[in-house]
């Protein structure tokens, strides 16, 4: 049986950590210095608006978190004041809350930073129907103490954003760098016989996402203020991280054909396994040493254990002088597996470079437009006007959110004469209700147990501890709630209990004990959430024919540059960017989907196989790439760029790329004489075939993607 919280499920990654310990300490310091120059109940009062200002406090730059304070802390204390007026009135405040609760769910709209301001934004209107408000000067004073805690926040965050932008910066590329060294683990079980291929293909692309996220978050923070050298070596590094990355996805040979004939003892295939995990292993050290610990260890010893290996299987390699038969197309690919795994070792090796020295920076920084690749300004406008219609999912969320907190408005108001603290209600249809149906039901399921165990927990301390100690404990639940958010829910959940009932305490001392309350509310909030969840839904299926055919055109954007003799940098960048990216979502989508009722009709096999090829293809062009970048100069550049063109113009057309709307001849294949002028020119016509199998393959596998995509071209 599965525990409820086990001690992996307790792991923090260090940003989230840092970030928890943040948020707990300014809103611990607010409430203080409140407590000092007052009394307890004011600081209290302040507290809350120092707690929904740190929400929005979340790793970001410096800039960006200007804004986001800013705008949370007058959102917040618009909504504090208007609930406290109306609150007395249960006809006003019911329009009013579902007002909120729409324009919650229409700022998620930003992305996922946004989620934060969305929950800052309900938890003020929770607060403050929890503090029981009957008047207007209290309604007056209640929101005036919400500023006051807020902008002590807003500053001291701004002040710590400033101090700690560096710092968040070395731990975003560390953590990416972690998320390389995964991938290439398990890049390394493909060399395992014992390992079946369709799982560690299933789990390599599991790895990209994570990685992609941890990436995308890095681009943020590390390519925006670029100020002085340490800076320009964190930016840097990140940009060789990504050649590394697609040095090691290039390493894509045919495993089937190798394991079927080196997968028995004594071959090179265990050797090339253990080659490749050292080499993960020495980018975890990387990360340690940019975290400040000990220099990762040269790889010399790597190549030199490569050239050996290959050394010592010349025999087998020999036999790629007959590629006709089966032995000889295995050497082949032990050849390439040889040649692909130098190019990955080299790659890291100046991964390091840049991380160490001002030049080799300079260097890498010199041939990308950073501001390319940033990811856009969060709390744009126009960004959530955009949504205003019924096919968009946020609209249709925002639809369901708003319902749903006016359901739990309204039950709460029935419940009064028995229960007194309706609004946790709310609180928990907003904590569990997300856009995705499968998200939904997740964070249902932990919220039930998170609630549990807080509740519990919670109790004991008011029964035990005095209110200090209990401030110090609110202050430790808003760290860890903080903390846990992006990772792991459940954890979340159990110390967000424990600082709601421990706020309420504080903002209504008189409230007695609310355990029971609590557990129905929550309860009740989750059938709420789940029901919900069923209005005007955004099944990821329906939007998966789309993302589809967003996989097939970055497909065929980056083919269109991977197959070029010279693209321009920064152009191939921004496609190979774009492909990952559409990989990541498909698969992040497709994970989800299973969540969902009456999936009878979608086959999800045929769905995986899609993305699993789209995979290889990715990997595939990506190491004709690198062959044409470090030997296309051997070969005629016309010679080559009849072939390119040719395969290119067929790959393309497999892929269903529009045609061009000025017709052209299409290119006339090589002769033979001409082909077997240079060996390159063969190996490269080879694996060209072979990229054009892999994408008829894809072209039969997504029919439904393809139909998409045809209608959006027309």
């Amino acid at each position: 049986m599965r525990p409820l919280i086990s001690f992996s499920t307790l792991a923090l990654p260090q940003q989230q950590s840092l970030s928890g310990a943040t948020a707990a300490l300014g809103v611990a310091l607010v409430a203080l210095v409140a407590g000092f120059a007052t009394d307890f109940n004011t600081a209290a009062g302040m507290a809350t608006g120092a707690i929904c200002v740190s929400i929005v406090d979340t790793p970001s730059p410096p800039s960006h978190k200007r804004a986001g304070f800013l705008l949370a802390l007058v959102l917040c204390s618009v909504i504090t004041l208007l609930t406290g007026l109306a609150a007395p009135y249960p006809w006003l405040m019911a329009p009013l809350i579902t007002v909120f609760g729409f324009a919650a769910a229409m700022v998620t709209a930003h992305g996922k930073a946004a989620l934060a301001l969305c929950m800052a934004m309900i938890l003020a209107s929770i607060f403050t129907l929890g503090a029981e408000i009957h008047e207007r000067g209290g309604a007056l004073h209640h929101a005036l103490l919400f500023v006051l805690g807020g902008t002590g926040y807003l500053i001291y965050g701004v002040v710590v954003a400033e101090l700690l932008a560096k710092r968040h910066k070395r731990i975003a590329l560390v953590g990416a760098l972690r998320g390389l060294a995964d991938y290439t683990r398990e890049k390394a079980a493909l060399y395992d016989p014992d390992e079946p291929l369709d799982r560690a293909y299933d789990r390599l692309i599991e790895r990209q996402v994570t990685l992609m996220e941890r990436v995308e978050a890095a681009r943020n923070l590390l390519l925006r203020h670029i100020e002085d050298d340490a800076e320009h070596r964190l930016a840097a590094g990140l940009v060789a991280l990504l050649d590394s990355f697609e040095t090691v996805l290039s390493s894509q040979i045919d495993y089937a054909l190798l394991r079927k004939a080196y997968g028995e003892r004594g071959t090179p295939l265990p050797a090339l396994r253990d080659i490749v995990l050292r080499l993960a292993d020495r980018l975890e050290i990387l990360a340690e040493e940019i975290a400040g610990h000990a220099p990762c260890p040269a790889l010399d010893p790597l190549e030199a254990d490569l050239e050996k290996l290959k050394s010592r299987s010349a025999d087998l390699l020999a036999q790629a002088a007959a590629p006709d038969t089966e032995m000889g197309r295995a050497a082949l690919e032990l050849n390439a597996a040889f040649v692909r795994i130098g190019h990955a070792i080299a790659a890291v090796r100046r991964q390091q470079q840049a991380a160490r020295d001002d030049a080799a920076a300079a260097l890498q920084l010199s041939t990308v437009q950073v501001a390319d690749f940033l990811p856009a300004r969060p709390y744009g406008w126009r960004t959530m006007a955009r949504h205003f219609r019924s096919n968009s999912p946020i609209f249709r969320y925002a639809l369901r959110f708003s319902s749903a907190i006016l359901a739990g408005y309204i039950i709460s108001l029935l419940l009064q004469p028995w229960f007194h603290h309706g609004s946790w209600i709310m609180l928990t249809v907003a904590v569990i209700m997300r856009a995705s149906y499968s998200a939904t039901r997740q964070r249902q399921k932990d919220r039930l147990i998170g609630n549990l165990l807080g509740c519990v927990l919670a109790a004991v301390a008011l029964q035990y501890l005095s209110d200090p100690w209990l401030l110090a404990l609110a202050a430790l639940s808003i760290g860890l709630s903080h903390a846990y958010a992006p990772v792991r829910y459940r954890v979340t959940a159990v110390a967000a209990a424990v600082m709601a009932l421990l706020m309420m305490h504080f903002i209504n001392p008189s409230s007695g004990n609310v355990l029971i309350e609590r557990l129905v509310d929550t309860l009740i909030g989750a059938l709420l959430a789940w029901g919900f969840s069923h209005l005007w839904p955004n099944w990821e299926r329906a939007g998966l024919s789309d993302r589809g055919a967003n996989l097939l055109r970055g497909l065929r954007k980056y083919a269109r540059q991977a197959l070029k003799q010279n693209p321009p940098d920064q152009t191939y960048r921004l496609a190979r960017k774009d492909l990952f990216d559409a990989i990541a979502d498909f698969a992040a989508s497709l994970k989800r989907m299973p969540d969902e009722p009456g999936l009878g009709q979608v086959d999800l096999p045929r769905r995986r196989n899609f993305l699993s090829q789209s995979y290889r293809l990715m990997s595939h062009l990506a190491a004709l790439h690198i062959v044409l970048r470090m030997r296309g100069r051997e070969v005629d550049p016309q010679l080559l760029e009849r072939l390119l063109g040719l395969h290119r113009h067929r790959l393309l057309d497999i892929l269903g790329a529009p045609p061009p709307a000025i017709p052209e001849p299409p290119p006339q294949p090589l002769p033979d004489a001409e082909l077997g002028s240079a060996p390159l020119l063969v190996v490269l016509q080879r694996r060209l075939l072979q990229a054009e199998q892999l994408a008829t393959e894809i072209r039969q596998l997504s029919q439904p993607e393809a139909a998409v995509l045809t209608e959006a071209l027309r």
